[in-house]
């Protein structure tokens, strides 16, 4: 046996698990800030006002659970003003969405615009 080889294979495998494990370690420390933009399919959001204790919109009535998102590496729930339902065209979506943000805040979210064009590539 190649005491040399197999050192620098034990040195090798110590690092690349070294490094896994801070790049996860810094994936999971942002777990708990919102971002500063959402987007939904071709739909831009930003964010208003600051994180409040529940998802708070001004028409009266329960927030609507539209789905999930992932944020990092972790699941957030998406919510939307009473009488709002999930929808693929953009359309029916809801002007004002609230995220969850973790540590028990919801951030308020509205429609900023659509997405730019792609630029051309003809001449």
């Amino acid at each position: 046996m190649n005491w040399r080889a197999a050192g620098c294979l034990l040195v090798g495998v110590v690092a690349f698990v070294a490094i896994g494990l801070f790049g996860l370690s810094l994936a999971l420390s942002r777990g708990d800030d919102c971002p500063p933009q959402l987007q939904w399919a071709e739909r831009v959001y930003e964010p208003t006002g600051t994180p409040a204790a529940s998802p708070a919109f001004t028409a009266s009535g329960e927030p609507v659970l539209l789905g999930s998102t992932f944020v990092g590496l972790s699941t957030r729930a998406v919510y939307g003003p009473p009488g709002s339902s999930p929808s693929e065209r953009a359309a029916d979506r809801p002007d004002r969405i609230a995220l969850e943000c973790g540590g028990g805040t919801y951030q308020s979210y509205a429609y900023a615009t659509d997405l730019p064009a792609a630029p051309s590539t003809v001449p």
